[in-house]
């Protein structure tokens, strides 16, 4: 598959559509809060890809990868490498060929969390506008649902290639949603769902407002101090907690 481009493709392939009022956007993190990853198999194929490209970063089995950019995660090895640019994108050739020859083939190594069928039914069938938000790479992203079988159209995504910052992944999310509807995004209509106080932190720098869910690493104590408008144990009932959060609770 030819990912060149990738986003710029995604957004083109969509039909033009004006939107008479602003609906309700909801933009899905995926790891943690769609599927999970086994975490020590992915850690070990990260550590040969660094022993084979001889990069000199002996810290990685104990940093925190929970709502980081993939372009953040990898450009962080390359520390005593002076942030090399040609070692980052062998490496992350190499990463995204891991992903695609593995967990394709070893699809035991992702598992869907539970109750993903039922929010993402709610939401693609009901009048709302879904997307993803993710720090995966968009080629990643891609792998790691169809591992899951999770085959949802979503109408656009704001993905960890283009900004190592997550806090700018909203506002790139709003700037699709503006070329695909050309309607002014209203912030405050988009509801981030993920599980890390980095999805918090970046939904409440944009004016979104934020679901959390305690499918990932964090406590509800843990997500709370963050203040998201609204902390779950899964996305079951997913009317129930919209609710919730339409109402301001």
């Amino acid at each position: 598959m030819n990912f060149r481009n990738f986003v710029e493709d995604y957004i083109n392939s969509k039909p033009f559509l004006a939107l008479s009022s602003h609906p309700w956007i909801i933009l899905f993190d995926i790891d943690g809060t769609l599927l999970s990853v086994n975490s020590s198999y992915n850690r070990t194929h990260l550590r040969r890809i660094l022993d084979e490209l001889g990069i000199d970063y002996p810290d990685m089995e104990n940093d925190s990868f929970s709502g980081r950019t993939d372009h953040d995660i990898f450009t962080s090895f390359l520390v005593n490498h002076d942030y090399d640019e040609e070692l980052y994108q062998q490496y992350k050739s190499l990463y995204l060929d891991y992903l695609e020859n593995l967990l394709l083939k070893k699809k035991e190594m992702v598992t869907r969390l539970p109750h993903i069928d039922e929010a993402l039914e709610y939401f693609f069938e009901g009048d709302f506008i879904c997307g993803l938000l993710t720090g995966n790479y968009p080629q990643a992203a891609q792998i790691k649902l169809q591992a899951a079988d999770i085959n949802r159209d979503f109408s656009f995504g704001a993905f960890g290639e283009l900004e190592k910052d997550r806090n700018k992944l909203p506002h790139i999310a709003m700037d699709q949603f503006h070329k695909l509807y050309d309607t002014k995004p209203d912030p405050s209509r988009f509801i981030i769902l993920g599980d890390t106080p980095r999805d918090v932190e970046c939904a409440n720098k944009a004016g979104m407002k934020c679901v959390a869910v305690t499918t990932g690493k964090y406590s509800r104590d843990e997500l709370a101090e963050h203040e998201p408008d609204l902390v779950i144990d899964s996305l079951s009932n997913p009317d129930q907690w919209f609710g919730k959060v339409v109402a301001g609770v």
